[in-house]
Parts: structure tokens; C-alpha cells; sequence
């Protein structure tokens, strides 16, 4: 049944009325609901279940060694480390140690209310007594800062200073104290919070445009915060027009940054990189439809437009090099091709970065 069938034929085959009613009769979703909800709820959990059973009926082509080699030399543009005031999985120089243990390239180290490259020192002193003992290259590490309250917000000054760090890249918006995120996740409807355009919602707010010119100055990446699609928009196109040669769309599919598949498509048509998540993807349902949703971004994106952060480091999931593994695994499964995966794991962020792409 499933000889010869790839996603797309799988997921535009359409379940029909009544294999839902015979379905209904035979199991059901463990909810209090309507009948239209209920036949709603069936006919998805029976398009999954074509899904699970036909891409192993169709043969799913790879091999661990397929895994292997993408996970050699692979870029995680986006992972969160132990020294932040929250509990976490795993401090930033074991990470690097682990990710250099996997062989992979690049690591970009994010935290939420100090700057994170501050740290790159500390980690590359640990990383230098690791390549010593073991003759092995160690992953590159980079940082930058993230534009929360406890930075004075949208603050030049802080940007200024985290140039002088070593491996200084990013600039992050505003996330947990976004204005949008208290709404969103916290239902905080007094309207406090960061905002980065002005009142009528057409500009960016002027310190933020100095931070762009910044940014473009120094060749830094503007990575979005938890801000709505509109916002987002406005934000990208103000820093190509300041200069800034590096936009990233940071987990677009996000509640609190979410972009439609068309809004991520006008994105990457200006340049943006737009962020695939290990911990959305695997840690669903916080995405849309998990690694399903996760290989169409790759195919309706293109992979070009496509870099790989983990957002891993939560205390209850997997660590960084571990649920990347899994994510390669998963994009494989289903539909992502290994050409596809290698632009997504390491060339297209290799570029984003501003690395040799020859390696």
C-alpha cells in the first residue's frame, strides 16, 4: 500500500466519511466534546496513523551512518546553557565539550538576562584543555546578547560594550519580557512589557535603530525576538535598510513568534534565515504538527533559507547533541533529504555565520 509513496502522497491521501465513522465506532479521543469536534479529532489522528504506518511501509532510506555524517561538522545557531538564573540541563563549557565529542563544527551559545559572550572565554578555556588531552578539534563557539530588561532593554551602550568579547555575533531581541510575550503566555493584558516599534507600529523605536547601524557596522547578526508577524516585518526591513547583512527569524512557529508558512516565505524572500527548532520539532505539540511541520518548512522554505538551532537545554529534555541526533533522525523519517539536511545542519548556518563553507 505504501510501495512508492513519499510525505506528499501520503498526506494528500484524504480519509473519507465513512472509514471516520467506522473508526468512531472502533476507538476514540478521550475528550468531552461535540460530534463535529469528536469526527474532527478521529479523521487527524487517522491522518497520522497513515503517516506513521505508510513511511515504514514506503521504506525510509537512511542508515545510522547517514546520521553520523550529518551530525559531523553540523551548526547549532541557537542553544541555551546552564548559567542562566533558571534551572538548567547542562553549563555552557560541558555542552561545547559534548558538542565537540560529536564532532560538530559550530555552537552558538544564547542566555536570556546577561550577555552570553561573556562566557565564550571561560568555554574555550575548558574546550582548549579537552583538545589538549584528547588531540581533537573543538567546536567553534560564539554568543552575543539578548536585549532583555535586565540589559536596560533596547541599550546601544550594551551592544558597544559586547563588541569587545571574543566571538561577538548576535544581537536578539527582546523575548520573555516582550510586551507580546506577557500577553501571549503570561495573559498579561496591562501592556507592559519591551516594545520595539513605535505607537503606530511603522518604525522601530530609535535606539533600535542605532543598535541596527551597530549591527551593520560590525557585521552582526539581527536575530527577532517574541514579537508578532507584523512586527518581525518591519524589524527585518529596517536592518537591511540600515545595513545589517544577517537576519534571522528566530523559531518561527512559536506561539509567542509565530509566522504562517506565507509569512516565513516573505521573510526568507528578503534575506531573513528563518530558525527550524529541535525543541519544537521534537518537543511538540509546541509546533504546529511536529516533524511533519518541521520538512515542509524545509521544502516550501527552501534549505537555503533554513538554519538548525536546538533551543535545547530545559532540565526535562534531551541535551543539546542528543536531541540534534534525534532531529536528524526525524527530518529523515520524514521526507527530509540528506542534501536537504546537510544545508540545513551546516552549510546554510556555516554562511549565516560568516564561516568557510569549504569545510
Amino acid at each position: 500500500m505504501g510501495d512508492g509513496l513519499d510525505l506528499k502522497d501520503i498526506l494528500d491521501i484524504k480519509v473519507s466519511p465513512d472509514r471516520v465513522k467506522r473508526l468512531m465506532e472502533l476507538t476514540h479521543p478521550d475528550v468531552d466534546a461535540s460530534e463535529e469536534v469528536l469526527e474532527y479529532l478521529v479523521r487527524q489522528q487517522a491522518q497520522y496513523v497513515n503517516i506513521q504506518y505508510m513511511r515504514f511501509q514506503a521504506g525510509i532510506k537512511f542508515t545510522n551512518e547517514d546520521v553520523r555524517r550529518l551530525m559531523e561538522g553540523s551548526i547549532d545557531i541557537h542553544a541555551h546553557g546552564g548559567s542562566d538564573p533558571i534551572e538548567r540541563l547542562i553549563l555552557e563549557d560541558d555542552m561545547a565539550i559534548e558538542a565537540s565529542e560529536a564532532g560538530m563544527r559550530a555552537m552558538v551559545i544564547k542566555t536570556w538576562y546577561t550577555p552570553s559572550v561573556s562566557r565564550i572565554q571561560l568555554i574555550e578555556n575548558s574546550l582548549k584543555r579537552w583538545a589538549d588531552a584528547t588531540g581533537k578539534r573543538p567546536v567553534d563557539v560564539f554568543g552575543g546578547i539578548t536585549l532583555q530588561e535586565s540589559m536596560g532593554g533596547l541599550n546601544p551602550e550594551a551592544v558597544r560594550r559586547c563588541l569587545r568579547f571574543p566571538g561577538m555575533k548576535y544581537v536578539w531581541m527582546p523575548m520573555v519580557d516582550s510586551y507580546h510575550h506577557r500577553k501571549v503566555v503570561y495573559d498579561d493584558q496591562t501592556g507592559a512589557g519591551l516594545r520595539i516599534l513605535t505607537d503606530d507600529g511603522r518604525q522601530v523605536l530609535p535606539r533600535l535603530k542605532e543598535i541596527l547601524k551597530i549591527a551593520a557596522d560590525n557585521d552582526l547578526i539581527v536575530a527577532s525576538g517574541h514579537y508578532p508577524h507584523k512586527e518581525t516585518k518591519v524589524l527585518a526591513e529596517e536592518a537591511f535598510a540600515q545595513g545589517v547583512k544577517r537576519v534571522e527569524i528566530i523559531h518561527p512557529a512559536h506561539i509567542h513568534s509565530k509566522n504562517s508558512m506565507e509569512e516565513m516565505k516573505l521573510l526568507a524572500g528578503m534575506g531573513a534565515k528563518l530558525m527550524l527548532s529541535g525543541l519544537g520539532t521534537t518537543c511538540f505539540p509546541m509546533h504546529e504538527s511536529g516533524p511533519v511541520y518541521a520538512v515542509r518548512m524545509i521544502k516550501e522554505l527552501g534549505a537555503d533559507n533554513v538554519v538548525y538551532g536546538s533551543d535545547y537545554g530545559q532540565i526535562h529534555n534531551l541535551s543539546h547533541v542528543h536531541g540534534t541526533e534525534w532531529m536528524i533522525r526525524l527530518l529523515l523519517a520524514y521526507g527530509a533529504s540528506k542534501d536537504e539536511l546537510r544545508k540545513v545542519f551546516k552549510e546554510t548556518p556555516a554562511k549565516h555565520l560568516g564561516l568557510d563553507t569549504e569545510k
